[in-house]
């Protein structure tokens, strides 16, 4: 439903001959002069009207996107259950609040508004936003069936996201891709086969961190190898020492490369996802850096996944236990999966 403000500007129309000049000569230029003018006339009135109904807009809680879409409801800022939060700036909303440790601007907001604490809504330019504070009321949100989908923003798609467990569209497909997980990923037999391996893996940090005597070690990144290496274990059936030099697998480099770019580009804010017309242009080059990235996650994946295929008689005598690539392998069929799946969860 139109509100008045997008509205009013369409009586003045049929003022703009009077306006322009009334009758005319009717000679050519003054014919194209009154209706140069006329044009003029409806995009300044234009712009007004939209500057009217952003401010209009902007003044509820919750900035611009709450504002417009309660009135498109048929229901102002008078509304009794309206929920608290801030303003931001016309148009482009609370995203100022995006920008850096965005956790901490966001709380610190809800700190600052009564009862806002619980559930705060807030304006991403045109897309409207919740957020909640309270363990309880987060608690209900992520239980109920309303929230299992999770949006899609460009770099999640640019990057195949949209085809693994995380993102995936709640349906037939992600309940397959959460039955092979939780069957088989995460599964009791499968954590305690590879029980041996988290042991030695622990003992390899520790060995790490001995090995740096009295230096400065820098913790994050003997965690975050020695994370990265029981992931390669776990799922692609690789081996490698957490002690050892981290420029001594170039395999590993790339894939550590791959990942940490990729995270960055998922995490990085993106105007696109509040603009979609800004997508054409790619103004921050996002999707050009995940059209960039997937050859060489596909040649990576793809290589581990052949590797797999031509030891698979071997997997199967029970030599070892079975990683998440043959187990995929195997239910490739039974659940209808393609290689681009196998790549995209994998990835992920």
């Amino acid at each position: 439903m139109e509100s008045s403000v997008q509205s009013w500007w369409v009586l003045p129309l049929t003022l703009l001959p009077a306006i322009s000049g009334g009758q005319h000569d009717g000679t050519t230029a003054t014919t194209l002069a009154a209706v140069a003018t006329s044009f003029a006339y409806v995009a300044v009135l234009a712009c007004l009207a939209w500057a009217a109904a952003a401010l209009l807009y902007w003044a509820h809680p919750g900035g611009p996107a709450w504002g417009r879409y309660w009135r498109g409801r048929g229901q102002g800022a008078g509304l009794r259950r309206v929920i608290p939060g801030p303003k931001g700036l016309p148009v482009l909303g609370s995203l100022g609040l995006m920008s850096g440790l965005a956790h901490r601007s966001l709380a610190a907001e809800a700190a600052r508004r009564p009862g806002a604490k619980r559930l705060m809504a807030l304006s991403l330019g045109p897309v409207r936003a919740v957020v909640a504070s309270h363990p309880d009321v987060a608690k209900e949100i992520l239980d109920n069936p309303a929230f299992a989908a999770r949006p899609l923003n460009h770099a999640a798609y640019g990057l195949m996201f949209h085809r693994s467990i995380g993102f995936a569209e709640h349906g037939p497909y992600w309940r397959a891709l959460r039955r092979v997980a939780s069957g088989h990923l995460f599964g009791p037999r499968q954590v305690d086969a590879f029980a041996p391996y988290r042991a030695r893996v622990a003992g390899d940090v520790v060995a790490a961190l001995r090995g740096a005597g009295a230096g400065v070690v820098e913790l994050r990144g003997v965690l975050r190898r020695a994370s990265l290496y029981y992931i390669m274990r776990f799922v692609f059936g690789k081996e490698y020492d957490v002690s050892a030099p981290q420029s001594s697998s170039g395999e590993v480099e790339e894939l550590l490369e791959m990942v940490h770019e990729g995270y960055e580009l998922l995490g990085k804010e993106n105007w696109c996802d509040y603009f979609p017309g800004l997508a054409a242009f790619d103004p921050q080059g996002i999707g050009a850096r995940c059209a960039e990235l997937m050859p060489r996650v596909n040649r990576f994946v793809h290589d581990i996944i052949r590797e797999h295929r031509a030891k698979a008689t071997l997997t199967a005598s029970g030599e070892a236990p079975r990683d998440f690539v043959d187990i995929l392998l195997s239910l490739q069929d039974s659940e209808g999966l393609a290689d681009a799946d196998i790549v995209a969860v994998l990835w992920r």
